[in-house]
């Protein structure tokens, strides 16, 4: 999708999230807010997001500029499921192996991703080895734990 299309759904989304119809989508999309490392802004974007244990799970494109804004330690906020969290970022962006398991794994989770992501699935819903491979590098892993989190 164009940075134009998500600049266009994100308001409509974010509104979404935080109301109490937010089950319309919290399942598979969390709401993510930050302070932006240049301006100080706060800031806030939709992401889909696979739990894992005590963990949200999260890709994006390196394209996107804002994953940069969470390099710095800085805890975030985070709204899944209609409840506020608070996370400090795990940002991977170079072990692609490790970033290749993990994106099998929300892609299972996330599959409506796949196409997006650029990656093909299989009549059993598996993502292609291949296509991950090849598009692990110009991805982002994201990783929030969250604290006190039971499922």
């Amino acid at each position: 999708m164009s940075n134009l299309l998500y600049r266009l759904i994100n308001p409509t989304v974010k509104g979404l999230l935080r109301s109490p119809c937010h089950g319309l989508m919290s399942n598979n999309t969390l709401l993510l807010e930050f302070t932006g490392r240049k301006s100080g802004r706060a800031l806030s974007t939709p992401i889909s997001y696979y739990i894992d244990g005590r963990t949200a799970h999260c890709f994006t494109s390196r394209s996107f500029a804002w994953w940069r804004n969470l390099t710095t330690g800085q805890r975030v906020g985070l709204t899944i499921r209609g409840r506020r969290w608070q996370s400090t970022p795990v940002v991977e962006t170079a072990d692609h192996e490790k970033m290749a398991g993990q994106l099998h794994n929300f892609l299972r989770a996330v599959p409506r991703d796949a196409g997006p992501a650029g990656v093909s699935l299989d009549g059993n819903g598996d993502p292609d080895a291949e296509d991950i491979r090849r598009v692990v590098p110009d991805m982002v892993y994201l990783q929030f734990p969250l604290e006190d989190f039971h499922g």
